[in-house]
């Protein structure tokens, strides 16, 4: 079976934004939300929107191997599972917890600031189901999916680039087919298998 590419995904939302959490004896860390459970997204590039079901990542997160990275540079790992990386998945949607470097002191004040307004992960479909009642806008609901990194991010959800949008029509060309069939073809196809048994048996008699 052929195995689906990684995506990536910003949410830029109030509810989404990363905070700072200082506790006497403590280490600083950085905590916010990846995914918000049945959250609908924007439209993505006009072709379909998108939701996880809660415990989406529950398989994933049973020997994870994930890292936060800032701005999803790779350069500055701000923290790795299981030490410096916590994830949870609870009743709201996959948090994270990152026990950053003392280097990213810088980091920490842009986040208090409010400078950072987004969380942003990097994932691959397993399992996933498409909603075609509307058939302007399908829905893709995401049932289980392997996580590889998450980071606080600044960019706009859904960075309007060419890979993106090849991306998103790779996914939309891929989902499966709905089913075309209406109650007039089964009320068809019932009155020819009638009509064919009918035949039949004048041609036995």
């Amino acid at each position: 079976m052929k195995e689906n590419k990684k995506e990536q995904r910003e949410w830029v939302l109030p509810e989404s934004r990363p905070e700072v959490r200082k506790v006497d004896g403590e280490p600083t860390k950085i905590v916010g939300y990846a995914v918000r459970w049945d959250q609908l997204s924007h439209p993505i590039f006009g072709m379909f929107q998108e939701r996880f079901k809660r415990g989406a990542f529950t398989a994933s997160l049973i020997n994870p191997d994930v890292y936060a990275s800032w701005q999803h540079d790779s350069r500055e790992v701000l923290g790795r599972t299981p030490n410096t990386l916590a994830l949870i998945e609870d009743d709201i949607g996959l948090r994270y917890e990152i026990t950053p470097p003392s280097w990213a002191e810088k980091h920490i004040e842009t986040i208090e600031r409010g400078d950072v307004r987004g969380s942003s992960f990097i994932f691959r479909s397993v399992v996933e189901e498409w909603d075609e009642t509307n058939s302007d806008m399908p829905i893709r609901s995401i049932i289980e999916a392997e996580l590889f990194e998450v980071s606080p991010v600044t960019t706009p959800a859904y960075p309007q680039s060419s890979v993106g949008i090849r991306s998103a029509e790779d996914i939309f060309n891929s989902r499966p087919q709905p089913n075309t069939h209406t109650a007039n073809d089964e009320e068809q196809r019932d009155a020819a298998l009638l009509d064919l048994e009918m035949r039949l048996k004048k041609l036995n008699l």
